[in-house]
């Protein structure tokens, strides 16, 4: 069935921030797609991902605490701090079973949710995740240079010179503290210890020439995460699916489509 794509925008007020998310037309049959998007943005570059999505596929997009419309009144120190606000916005919503797909440090907070609330992820999408520690700050800024010096060659300009920087300015300026404490927790914190526990289906889906999480990181969550499946595509680096969201979005919908009639 092919679903309505628009997007509405709703909020849930919550007893330490709010959060604001993107929801398609709900389809009763169907378990829905939690969708967290990656560090220092928001839902919006990822506008196009959704609607492809949303053309299939109940989704809920939220913009993570302390990210964009989505307020936090406090330093969010990890993972779990995420993750636990996240489930009291879930539980609003009355969410009962999820799948998850997680982007960059929305993959890292999936991995979390995942452990925290196992009885209710259908299964578990890590995109370019974090949650194995990578090098140092001034190599992960050579490392991101590289990268978005390639990404200027890629299409959808409006993509990397209006989107992505007007949301990633705008996080810098008015939620400087979680934007640099989210960059801590990306780099730093080491959540590998909760792969063996995450007990859904799991597919990690990443760029061959990702340099921000490696490929290598992908390889190691396979081994360690129980009934886990590992594809990788050549296109794009950290960032691949904004770049070509029809072929991110199959894979996703193709991987979510086996567990929903079990």
């Amino acid at each position: 069935m092919v679903l309505e794509s628009q997007l509405t925008n709703h909020r849930v007020d919550l007893a330490d921030g709010t959060i604001f998310y993107q929801q398609s037309r709900v389809e009763p049959s169907q378990i829905p797609i939690l969708f967290l998007h990656g560090w220092g943005i928001s839902t919006e570059p990822y506008q196009e991902v959704l609607k492809l999505l949303a053309q299939h596929h109940t989704i809920i997009a939220p913009d993570l605490p302390s990210f964009a419309r989505s307020t936090y009144s406090e330093l969010i120190p990890d993972y779990v701090t995420y993750s636990k606000f996240l489930l009291s916005f879930l539980e609003v919503l009355n969410l009962q079973q999820f799948h998850i797909v997680g982007h960059s440090l929305g993959g890292g907070i999936a991995i979390t949710l995942a452990s925290l609330v196992p009885e209710k992820v259908k299964s578990v999408i890590l995109v370019d995740s974090t949650g194995i520690p990578t090098p140092s700050i001034p190599e992960m800024i050579a490392r991101r240079a590289i990268e978005m010096t390639v990404q200027m060659f890629l299409p959808r300009k409006r993509l990397k010179l209006v989107d992505i920087p007007l949301v990633f300015s705008h996080n810098l300026l008015f939620n400087t503290g979680n934007v640099i404490q989210g960059l801590l927790i990306s780099l730093y914190e080491d959540i590998s210890h909760l792969l063996p526990k995450i007990q859904a289906p799991c597919l990690l889906l990443w760029s061959e020439k990702d340099l921000t999480t490696p490929l290598s990181n992908a390889q190691e969550m396979a081994t360690i995460i129980p009934n886990s499946k590992l594809i990788t595509v050549e296109e794009g680096l950290h960032e691949w699916g904004l770049w070509y969201p029809d072929k991110f979005t199959f894979i996703i919908l193709d991987f979510i489509s086996q567990f929903e009639q079990c």
